[in-house]
């Protein structure tokens, strides 16, 4: 499926990725623009590294595109950011 693509009459394809946790990312970055953005799990267990896809609103697809080509981060810094302790956080765990 390539990006764009219709999954259901509501939402289409925004992005695809190698794991759960990089789409979780994405989802998120799009969230905090005001985009509603849902991950699909694309294994038969969340979690597995079977990949997974980040879903838009069709009429938000645009949008979600420029935010999501803005700034291409590798998977691994997506990974990298998904397990990094918010600076808010640092402070109680130190």
């Amino acid at each position: 499926m390539s990006d764009g693509s219709r999954v259901d009459d509501n939402l289409v394809l925004a992005r695809s990725c190698s794991d759960h946790i990089a789409a979780e990312v994405l989802a998120g970055l799009l969230r905090s623009e005001s985009v509603p953005a849902v991950v699909r799990d694309l294994g038969p267990i969340p979690g597995l590294e079977a990949g997974a896809e980040v879903l838009v609103p069709a009429s938000c697809l645009p949008r979600a595109q420029r935010l999501l080509a803005r700034q291409e981060p590798s998977d691994e810094e997506l990974a990298e950011l998904a397990v990094r302790t918010p600076p808010d956080r640092r402070e109680e765990t130190g």
